[in-house]
């Protein structure tokens, strides 16, 4: 039909019955792919009429394509766009063209890891000159160990069990301390804690954060007060609900990202409850709904460049040991 898209690797994988990884094998006339599933994908790109990108597929070992690509999970989080932002600004005056792409989430509002598999082979068969990655937190099937493989990588905010490789990250257990000692030396003693993924680096390491500070203290954690595994700012300012409706609700909250400060801002301000919020990642607009917030802040952008930096000293020829940049934060009060 005139005006259609092409058919993509992802197409003939979804005809064939079969992963992308394993199309990618076959139009690329690599071994070890069984005989039969070869015929069936075969006859797929037959049947689609799916072209290779021979642009890519004739560049001379060596040879660059210009491009580097950056993948994040959520490009709806302000996080992800001022990230691209500073990942492109450095891309562009290197030379190189940006790709971004997401990963996004999936039905039950966990990283889609289908999804994230996908990109991992598409940039494989594309040939990128090196890729910028929000990782999940392993990489139990090789996937960015496959991808490092062929072409530098620097991951983002975590490092994936079991891979090495330059990383870039926030400090996020001294940012969980500094919003924590913030609510200690207001007085709060009754803490609650609004968090996503407590097994994630991120999540881990603000966790951790809270935890010392508690501990240096000498303040008794509450474990009725802890709400984790929220995925979204609604499940957040649920969980929020369900502490401000205890008998003793928590005096403070810890809030361990910008998506579970904004579900809590939202609880509050409904139940005009008299809590105090510290939470980490900047947050439009927080000192309107409530009077005491503390925020940890830092500027993606500045990760971003951070990041795109050691990449293309990479491309360039850097061969050190793997790089771990760590970005320190700031602590924001409003109204306190």
């Amino acid at each position: 039909m005139a005006g259609a898209r092409p058919p993509t690797m992802r197409d003939v994988a979804a005809h064939a019955g079969v992963s992308i990884s394993t199309v990618s094998r076959v139009v690329n006339a690599e071994r070890y792919v069984d005989p039969a599933t070869r015929e069936k994908v075969e006859a797929s790109v037959a049947a689609l009429g799916f072209l290779r990108n021979e642009s890519a597929r004739t560049l001379r070992p060596g040879q660059r394509t210009a491009t580097l690509a950056l993948v994040v999970e959520d490009l709806t989080n302000p996080f992800s766009a001022e990230l691209a932002h500073g990942v492109e600004l450095v891309a562009a005056a290197a030379g190189y063209v940006m790709l971004l792409l997401s990963t996004g989430r999936d039905a039950g509002g966990e990283r889609d890891r289908v999804r994230e598999r996908e990109i991992v082979a598409e940039l494989l068969s594309r040939r990128v000159d090196g890729v910028l990655v929000v990782p999940g937190a392993d990489d139990a099937e090789g996937l960015y160990a496959a991808l490092a493989a062929r072409a530098p990588v620097v991951f983002v905010d975590r490092l994936p069990r079991g891979v090495r490789g330059d990383v870039v990250l926030l400090d996020n257990a001294g940012g969980g301390r500094r919003l924590t000692q913030w609510l200690l030396e207001r007085g709060h003693r009754r803490i609650g804690y609004v968090g996503g993924d407590q097994r994630s680096g991120p999540g881990a390491r603000r966790l951790s954060g809270f935890r010392a500070a508690l501990r240096a203290a000498g303040v008794a954690e509450h474990p009725e007060l802890l709400r984790f595994g929220r995925r979204s700012s609604d499940e957040a300012r649920s969980a929020v609900e369900e502490l401000l409706a205890l008998a003793e609700p928590p005096t403070a909250l810890f809030c361990d990202n910008n998506r579970m400060t904004v579900g809590a801002l939202l609880a509050v301000h409904r139940a005009r409850a008299d809590v105090v919020l510290a939470g980490f990642d900047a947050v439009e607009l927080a000192e309107v709904l409530v009077d005491r917030v503390a925020l940890v802040t830092y500027d993606p952008a500045d990760v971003g460049r951070r990041a795109a930096g050691l990449l293309t000293a990479r491309l360039a020829g850097e061969t050190s040991a793997p790089r771990r940049i760590t970005v320190p934060v700031d602590l924001a009060e409003f109204g306190a």
